[in-house]
């Protein structure tokens, strides 16, 4: 697959899960909708790194995924992208919302990151969208936690 191909047919869509409806939560995860591509010539390698961004509406998170993209990711790398939304959200607590509701808000994001991550044509990357639910400064911990495991790296507990 040429690294120039157009951005809808250069990443693969793998395993993505979904919590999110029924509000299932564990101890190792959060209630979370998961989004996960990677380009059709990403390989992770010992030398790939995982970065992790948080985005939301404000103009400041979008300057923090072009600064991630443009200074940091080099090909191979892999990017993890967390939204955080209070349990009192109206995306949250709207029972009468369709489940593809959220669903298509996470769909919409994710292409807006992947359009972003075109501005190096030349790597390959993987990019990883949390549409989580939660305490921001608790759940950006449990995504750590998650990424270090997933990383090989050691945990502590918080």
């Amino acid at each position: 697959m040429a690294l120039t191909a157009p951005i809808n047919s250069r990443y693969k869509h793998h395993i993505s899960f979904d919590n999110f409806s029924d509000g299932t939560t564990t101890t190792n995860n959060v209630v979370s909708y998961t989004l996960n591509v990677k380009h059709k010539g990403h390989h992770f390698k010992r030398q790939s790194r995982t970065f992790m961004v948080g985005i939301d509406e404000n103009d400041y998170s979008d300057t923090a995924l072009n600064w991630l993209l443009e200074e940091l990711v080099d090909d191979g790398d892999e990017i993890v992208c967390v939204t955080v939304m209070d349990k009192d959200d109206d995306i949250v607590n709207n029972k009468n919302m369709a489940r593809k509701e959220y669903q298509k808000a996470a769909k919409n994001l994710m292409s807006r990151i992947q359009q972003k991550s075109e501005i190096d044509q030349d790597r390959a990357i993987g990019i990883t969208l949390e549409f989580a639910v939660g305490k921001l400064h608790s759940t950006i911990l449990k995504m750590v936690c998650i990424v270090s495991y997933y990383d090989g790296l050691p945990l502590s507990k918080t």
